[in-house]
């Protein structure tokens, strides 16, 4: 019996859980990870795969959102800088500060000197935690970013916030993951039905979408974390909230490497907005669109791929401008925006200055959460605030002041390395890989990375990596059969891994050693997976990643 279906099994039994949270995005990972933490018994459920929706599609960027200066959020620009500085603080090795490095043509709203005092004050909004701003001449911009165009130029200027060194949707899993080592019962592939008050308790009707049997799951608490469905969820419960959301569309096109240089590049799109190239390993993820679409259902048009490739053709200069065939990947997702539900549908404002705020709506008759909105950058105060909220609802947390998120002690993250060192890890570093074996691990496993340890001494051969042209290796797809809840090939080549966004798709497909990798994950479904994921209607040769439930990260 696999993890996900001993879980399964578990919400079957009709336990009755503190709290049952629909929903495995950020916002919903972070509740789970959370509550368990400080004592709670939670279950977490999610339609598709964990991070599989809005989630898997952000800009990897763990960032205080800095264009909310223009908008006058002040207050939430500081809360997101401190959080900012909280996330570098607790998980060293995954999210990391990072240089911006932005350029101002000539007649641009805002002179760049102007611009560059406002990066002092955002500074100043993070108490002076990353590196002090720079102020750029066209000259500098063009001595140390030669790919930068600056005929057009006036100037810029450089400051720091910070991104994720994997993708978005693993750093999710990790808070599903260690909710799971705290006592959370989680399944993926399980969708909510609707829920009714049953006297104190909620009586949530679940599916299995991979068998089609339906149960009841049973809870003193509803978290409706559902990302941009939760209010289609909260009418299949009958919930009314004072919050509603809107949707913002976003894409980003992962192309070629652009400049080897570790840093941001960042300009105002023909549009206003900001736009961005973002160093993706040996790749580089551009983008990013900002247009407002009625549902959360979306995907990556041609005016779409159009509108990014020429603004990053019309910025820097490469040898050879990109087209649609450099195009390795797509993201393409909704941003949850939070407005009030009684009369506001965004049309008063400047719609790309709608912040990325969270709401958590509260019916406390019934016990019944609705968190709207919200970005990753400031998930663990989503996951604070529902503690709270859910121990004011008469929850038991024994252990209220637990400190439920960051990456273990230092002491642990020293032995780690001490036992790598001694085994002469790095060695096994394959030429695919962009920085050493033992810091990999590490970063994508954290506790768990002893495991694999352990595997290697027993036999190193567990240490070459299966899938040729990725740097994932034998013992990684071992544990994450056993451990990360894998149901389709697209789970892992997009979420638990990023080889689906750096790796063209027929690479991929003709790649030696995935079939032996789908062995391993899917056993005798292997053929059927690996069928599933490259059949004829994903023929497309890029690795596009078309939206598939969860929250805004």
């Amino acid at each position: 019996m696999t993890l996900r279906e001993s879980n399964i099994a578990k919400l079957r039994e009709g336990v009755v859980y503190d709290a049952l949270i629909i929903g495995g995005g950020i916002n919903g990972a972070v509740s789970a990870a959370a509550l368990s933490g400080k004592g709670a018994q939670v279950a977490l459920i999610d339609k598709r795969d964990f991070a599989g929706f809005t989630s898997q599609q952000s800009s990897n960027l763990a960032w205080g959102g800095i264009k909310y200066l223009e908008s006058g959020d002040y207050l939430l620009v500081r809360k997101l800088c401190l959080s900012r500085n909280e996330l570098i603080r607790s998980y060293p090795s995954r999210v990391k500060e990072i240089r911006f490095f932005a350029t101002i043509d000539r007649g641009f709203r805002f002179s760049p000197f102007f611009l560059w005092l406002g990066t002092w004050v955002y500074w100043l909004f993070g108490n002076g935690f990353t590196r002090i701003p720079r102020f750029l001449t066209k000259d500098r911009i063009h001595r140390e970013e030669p790919v930068v165009k600056t005929d057009k130029a006036a100037g810029g200027f450089e400051y720091s916030d910070a991104y994720l060194h994997d993708n978005d949707s693993r750093f999710v899993f990790q808070f599903v993951r260690s909710a799971m080592d705290r006592g959370c019962i989680a399944a993926n592939y399980v969708e909510s039905l609707g829920a009714r008050r049953d006297g104190d308790l909620w009586i949530t009707r679940a599916r299995d979408t991979q068998t089609g049997e339906t149960f009841e799951i049973r809870s003193k608490v509803l978290i409706n974390a559902a990302g941009p469905f939760v209010d289609d969820h909260n009418q299949l419960s009958g919930e009314r909230t004072e919050h509603q959301h809107l949707f913002s569309k976003g894409i980003h096109l992962i192309v070629p490497r652009i400049t080897p240089h570790p840093r941001i590049l960042t300009f105002f799109a023909d549009d206003g907005r900001l736009f961005f190239v973002i160093p993706m390993g040996v790749r580089t993820c551009i983008g990013t669109t900002d247009n407002r679409v009625d549902t959360p259902e979306t995907e990556v048009t041609d005016a779409d791929r159009d509108f990014v490739l020429e603004n990053i053709n019309t910025r820097v200069a490469l040898a050879t401008p990109l087209t649609r065939e450099d195009i390795i990947a797509e993201r393409c997702g909704v941003r949850p925006l939070v407005v009030k539900r009684q009369g506001d549908d965004g049309s008063g404002r400047d719609w790309m200055h709608l912040s990325r705020k969270h709401e958590i709506d509260v019916d406390g008759a019934h016990a019944h959460l609705s968190i709207f909105g919200g970005k990753l950058t400031d998930c663990v105060n989503v996951g604070n605030e529902v503690s709270r909220i859910v121990a004011g609802l008469g929850i038991d947390l024994p252990h209220a002041g637990y400190r439920w998120y960051g990456e273990p002690h230092r002491s642990v993250y020293e032995e780690y390395m001490h036992q790598a060192r001694l085994m002469d890890l790095d060695s096994y570093t394959s030429p695919e890989s962009i920085e050493p074996l033992s810091s990999r691990l590490w970063r994508r496993y954290d506790q768990q990375a002893f495991e694999l340890l352990a595997q290697i001494r027993e036999d190193p051969r567990r240490a070459e990596v299966l899938i040729k042209g990725t740097d994932y290796l034998r013992c990684e797809i071992q544990l994450a059969k056993r451990q990360e809840m894998i149901v389709t090939l697209e789970d892992f080549l997009r979420r638990r891994s990023k080889i689906a966004l750096v790796v063209p798709r027929r690479q991929i497909q003709e790649a030696e050693g995935l079939m032996e990798a789908c062995g391993i994950l899917f056993g005798d479904s292997a053929r059927v997976r690996y069928e599933e994921y490259f059949g004829e209607s994903r023929g497309d040769t890029r690795a596009q990643s078309r939206p598939l439930e969860s929250d805004a990260a």
